[in-house]
Parts: structure tokens; C-alpha cells; sequence
């Protein structure tokens, strides 16, 4: 069976931002937040960087065909890597375009011009590390207009990583102001779902959303929020719910490579969805691993 890996990383160090603190590679997986030491990554990631050379060997030994590079601003600003990377390996890679949307109109001027380069795509926005710095601030906030207007007028999806309830409440909302974008919504829900702080209902908000016609779901990560081991029994009845309510057509498999390595190998987690989830045919579970996200990101 084909694979899509639709959520990878990939980094030549870590230089980003955190929970308000600076967070910078170490050695041997380990990284610095503020002043503490953490281990991020298993210690095999010896340099604590996640290279495009690495993420294709990963790929190769585990057959997947292709991936899609996902920014995040805990590891900083990415894009030039990206663009490097998929310059070397343009028939596996793509990647999502990472700007600072608080800057409003100049974010979107920025996107505007990296769409027109044509190399990166879409936008990530994860709700935690982008607004950081002004933690109430809303993704229908007006300061964001521009940003939204770029992505539909130029047809670009954007990839979410949920925290609040709000969110939930937002997507939404952009999801009918913005009919031209596609949004993905990263690890099922992610932290705005699985939490424990979180109401239970949350999940099956999200599940509604999946029903518009713009908006997906990755599978990826729902084992971290459960801190259960391999198979992850929490995870795959998420993700066999999802399909029994949305269908196969609203789901790509997704690894979250490398930190996901912390949790499993790499072939545990793909085979979460192969093996683990039963109640998923396998036509199916062909659209889920590869041909949704073919048909969204890759059919030129």
C-alpha cells in the first residue's frame, strides 16, 4: 500500500520559541528551553536536528512515498530549509509555509510572495507557539484578515493545531468566511480535544466540523494525550469513531515525525491505522494512507 506521510519535520537545529522561552538544540537529542535541559528527541538524533537526509531514509526503510514538511515556531523558521529540501527531492517533498501572522497585512504580503515562488504552500498555525506572546487573542481576530484573505484568494490550505475550546468555535467560523481554503486539522483535535481539562464533548464538536466539506483531519500524536503504549487502544478507537461518523474521505495517516519517535517506531505508528484500526476496510484505509492526501496536496 501507498503512504502519504502528511505531518514530518524537519529542521537543521532548533531555534524557536516556547511557552515564552527560547528553545535551542543540545546534543544527543537533548534541547534547552529557558534554562532547563529537556529530552526532546530519542538520543540517536545526536546532533538534536531532524534532517531532510534522515527523514528520507526513515521513508525509504518504512515505504513512504511522500511527505509533507510541517513548520512549527517552537523550531523557528524553517522555510529556506524546506525550500533547500525540496529543491533535493522534489518528488517526495512538500512544504507548508510558516509566516508570523500577528504582523497582519505583512504576513500576508510575505505568503503572498512565497506562493508566488511557487515552492512552499498553505500555512501552519499552531494556537499555542503563534500567539505566545498575546495569548488571548482569537483566530477570527480581525488583526488576521489579511492573512485568511491571502489563503483564499490564492486557494491555500491551513493546517491547525487546536488548544481552546474557541478554536473550535473559530474554525468554524473561517471555514464558511473562507470557502477557497482547506483546512487540516492536526492530531484529531489535539490538545483541544484530548486534555483532561477539556470538555468531553470537544471531540465530538470536532467531528461535526469534519462533516463541512473543507475541512480534514490528521491522525497523528492522539497517543501522547492518552500516555498509553503501543497499540494505543485510546487512539485507534478515535480514529475508527472519526471514520464511522465522517468516513475514510476526511482522514490522512500522518506520523509527526520525529518527535513521535519518542512514543513508537516508525512503523508502529503507521501501523496504528493498518493494523490497529479493524473496523476500517482496507479500500479504505487506502484513502486515509495515501489517496486523500495525493488528491489534496500532490495532484498537480
Amino acid at each position: 500500500m501507498k503512504i502519504i506521510d502528511s505531518h514530518v519535520h524537519i529542521y537543521e537545529k532548533i531555534a524557536g520559541i516556547t511557552q515564552g522561552q527560547p528553545i535551542a538544540s543540545k546534543t544527543l537529542g537533548q534541547v534547552m528551553i529557558g534554562n532547563k535541559e529537556v529530552q526532546f528527541l530519542p538520543p540517536s538524533f545526536e546532533r538534536t536536528c531532524s534532517t531532510a537526509e534522515v527523514l528520507i531514509a526513515y521513508m525509504n526503510w518504512c515505504g513512504i512515498d511522500k511527505g509533507i514538511l510541517m513548520p512549527n515556531p517552537l523550531y523557528g523558521y524553517q522555510n529556506y530549509y524546506f525550500m533547500e529540501s525540496i529543491k533535493k527531492y522534489p518528488d517526495r517533498l512538500k512544504g507548508v509555509a510558516l509566516v508570523d501572522v500577528m504582523k497582519g497585512k505583512k504576513a500576508a504580503e510575505e505568503l503572498a510572495d512565497i506562493y508566488d515562488k511557487g515552492i512552499l504552500f498553505g500555512l501552519k498555525i499552531e494556537v499555542d507557539s503563534t500567539f505566545q506572546c498575546a495569548p488571548d487573542t482569537r483566530l477570527i481576530d480581525k488583526k488576521l484578515d489579511s492573512v485568511w484573505d491571502c489563503c483564499n484568494q490564492y486557494h491555500q490550505p491551513v493546517f491547525v493545531h487546536m488548544f481552546r475550546t474557541e478554536d473550535i468555535d473559530d474554525l468554524e467560523k473561517l471555514s464558511e468566511f473562507y470557502p477557497n481554503i482547506t483546512y487540516v486539522i492536526c492530531h484529531m483535535g489535539a490538545d483541544a480535544c484530548f486534555k483532561a481539562e477539556m470538555p468531553d464533548t470537544n471531540y465530538e464538536r470536532v467531528l461535526n466540523l469534519l462533516k463541512k466539506k473543507n475541512i480534514y483531519a490528521d491522525t497523528s500524536t492522539v497517543p501522547v494525550y492518552f500516555e498509553e503504549e503501543y497499540p494505543w487502544l485510546s487512539s485507534v478507537k478515535i480514529i475508527e469513531k472519526a471514520y464511522q461518523t465522517v468516513g475514510a474521505e476526511k482522514l490522512m495517516w500522518a506520523s509527526d515525525y520525529p518527535g513521535m519517535l519518542n512514543h513508537g517506531t516508525m512503523k508502529e505508528l503507521i501501523n496504528l491505522v493498518l493494523n490497529g484500526c479493524k473496523k476500517i476496510p482496507g479500500s479504505q484505509k487506502e484513502k486515509i494512507m495515501y489517496e486523500n492526501a495525493r488528491r489534496l496536496f500532490f495532484a498537480d
